[in-house]
């Protein structure tokens, strides 16, 4: 969670080059930074109704949320914002951000609404992620297997067709009392020698034919009593640290780039649904940390004829206006103290900018992204 401090204001076309320069000289900078932004704005699906009960407060809201990424097409790269836009002689089209190769970071973001009162500037709490790798895949091809570059089994395992192995008497001593394993071992089998007439002998061995031996002795059974099928390849342990499992190859970049739209399916998943969209194109500047920045924002222009591979824009105001903000941001946890002193920088900001625009506090209902209000 972080909390935003956030004044605004609107200019008109006309005095762009003289607010740059003017900017320019107050921060130090001659380059400012440029921006180029492509904005959804998604709602969820599944409506959340609290149970109402008498004297409680539900403080459980559902709002709508900003999924952020870059926009860097050949139409971002050419539009100059310096020169007006003008309805039919300025075509933006943009291409379709889902139809390229190109995987894009995604910064999702849910606002609260500002804080209620007479205050210097606007103060706000939002809860902001940046997607990286959103784990949703599309692609049909599934990555093989990982595969076993040896057939070396465990020490302690048997093949299937092998025999159990019984204890033979005719190698312990009669009279002998029972013997436990030796120390260290990590068996409780206790093996009985036998003891007695030939006629109990032959009786107690075939009741221990059930019987494993798991003593690890030498001298228990002959190496001649012992079926082949019994004698499982003793892997060398360096050889079995060097045969370890092969893990199937990387994905290729195609591949790779073949879950581009997976993240409509990351936004499904997730439970909410696309609503809107919108391209933003500015510069940005930097005062000490105040960020200050001059942008237009464009929409779909949904009266221009269908195109498979583009989509064309339009302006939101139409007037060539350019929006400024000028906020700062803390993340949680920040000082009250440390609040108030960047408070004062922003209200010594407005003062020193009062004659080239008015930077103002926006109106508070406007920036209220609850469902619930909306609809």
């Amino acid at each position: 969670m972080g909390h935003q401090l956030l004044l605004t204001s609107c200019i008109p076309h006309n005095n762009f080059t003289q607010t740059v320069a003017t900017l320019q000289a107050l921060t130090g900078s001659r380059n400012p930074q440029p921006i180029a932004t492509y904005t959804i704005l998604t709602k969820p699906r599944n409506v959340f109704k609290p149970k109402f009960e008498p004297g409680k407060v539900n403080q459980i809201e559902q709002f709508y949320m900003k999924c952020t990424t870059i926009w860097n097409d050949d139409a971002s790269k050419n539009l100059d914002i310096a020169a007006p836009v003008m309805p039919g002689t300025s075509d933006i089209n943009v291409d379709r951000l889902f139809s390229g190769k190109e995987v894009k970071h995604w910064t999702l973001q849910i606002s609260d609404i500002p804080n209620a009162g007479k205050n210097q500037v606007s103060a706000q709490n939002f809860y902001e992620s940046t997607v990286v790798h959103h784990h949703t895949s599309v692609k049909e091809n599934i990555p093989p297997k990982p595969v076993s570059s040896g057939d070396v089994p465990p020490e302690n395992a048997q093949p299937e067709n092998a025999q159990p192995e019984k204890a033979n008497p005719e190698k312990a001593n009669p009279g002998e009392t029972p013997s436990k394993t030796t120390a260290g071992a990590e068996h409780d089998v206790i093996v009985i020698s036998p003891s007695g007439t030939p006629q109990q002998s032959a009786t107690k061995e075939a009741s221990m034919e059930d019987v494993v031996d798991l003593t690890m002795g030498d001298d228990v059974i002959p190496e001649e009593a012992k079926p082949e099928e019994a004698k499982p390849e003793q892997a060398n342990p360096e050889e079995a640290k060097s045969e370890d499992v092969q893990m199937a190859d990387a994905p290729s970049d195609e591949a790779a780039g073949e879950s581009k739209d997976s993240f409509l399916q990351f936004l499904e998943d997730l439970g909410y649904g696309v609503v809107n969209q919108y391209w933003m194109k500015g510069i940005r500047f930097f005062q000490g940390d105040i960020v200050i920045e001059i942008f237009k924002v464009f929409i779909r222009d949904d009266d221009a004829p269908f195109q498979e591979s583009k989509i064309k824009l339009s302006l939101l105001d139409e007037s060539n206006a350019f929006q400024i903000k000028a906020y700062i941001s803390f993340p949680k946890g920040t000082s009250v103290d440390l609040i108030s002193k960047r408070t004062k920088d922003l209200t010594n900001l407005q003062a020193t900018l009062h004659n080239l625009f008015e930077l103002g506090v926006p109106d508070r209902m406007c920036m209220d992204s609850r469902v619930a209000r909306i609809n």
